[in-house]
């Protein structure tokens, strides 16, 4: 039976472990939480919780030998995907990169981008309102450098006790800290926009699955500026169908 291992960080790396499963392909699939975890419940998945650095990637290869990786982690888990393609080289393991779908501005309107959550912050620093940020709270703590952020800015983030616990000890207070699972939809936005006084939107370039589209063109509606923080440079990779048509030829999937 064919065994890959899956990293699956993104939406689209989920619907590939269900698709994978529905085939009888027997998964190691590992995601970095245990919410993650949670969103996951395929019969022939194994599901490592946890991340793992280069040589723990190196070491679980060694150890369960698989066909191939597949690197379905999130666009801007950059040391994420240098550790996993490593590793892939170190032990000769074919290795598979799934590109989430770039969503290219058809309008730049009040859109201001950046590279870095860094340079997010001091964008802020320079432009008054409410804020409603949508970078997950990996980052968040490049945030606390805005003035007056504890009253200022709104943090949506996955509904964990990590991200709850690291948005506290950063001083946000609970009614400033949105915890749901998305992506969201247009008219979700726009009540949060209107809910909270938004002035403001800091988001990543997270592409169509990831609702960016929704984003923006809830913010226009509500003429509430936007703040992206542009994609990475990405290692070579296929698109979602693109990796499906592989994967059938090499593991003679119907």
């Amino acid at each position: 039976m064919a065994q890959i291992l899956l990293f699956a960080g993104t939406s689209e790396g989920r619907q590939l472990a269900e698709r994978l499963s529905a085939c009888g392909v027997s998964l190691f699939v590992s995601v970095a939480t245990a919410y993650g975890e949670l969103l996951l419940n395929h019969a022939h998945a194994s599901v490592l919780q946890g991340r793992m650095d280069r040589e723990e990637m190196v070491s679980f290869l060694r150890m369960h030998p698989v066909d191939c990786v597949v690197d379905a982690t999130h666009p801007y888990a950059v040391l994420a995907t240098e550790n996993i393609l490593a590793a892939c080289q170190e032990t000769g393991t074919d290795y598979f990169r799934l590109l989430r779908e770039e969503a290219t501005p058809k309008w730049q309107g009040d859109c201001f981008y950046v590279a870095t959550a860094q340079e997010a912050a001091e964008a802020l620093a320079e432009l008054p309102g409410n804020v409603l940020l949508t970078t997950g709270s990996k980052e968040l703590s490049a945030f606390v450098n805005v003035p007056h952020y504890q009253d200022r800015l709104f943090v949506r983030m996955l509904p964990t006790e990590e991200a709850i616990c690291k948005g506290n000890s950063l001083g946000f207070a609970p009614g400033h800290l949105i915890c749901m699972q998305g992506p969201f939809s247009e008219e979700l936005n726009l009540a949060l926009f209107h809910q909270f006084q938004i002035q403001i939107l800091v988001t990543k370039e997270s592409g169509k699955a990831g609702g960016f589209w929704e984003k923006l063109r809830a913010a226009q509606k509500a003429d509430v500026r936007t703040v992206v923080i542009g994609r990475p440079p990405q290692v070579s990779g296929d698109s979602y169908m693109e990796l499906w048509k592989k994967l059938c030829v090499r593991f003679h999937l119907s």
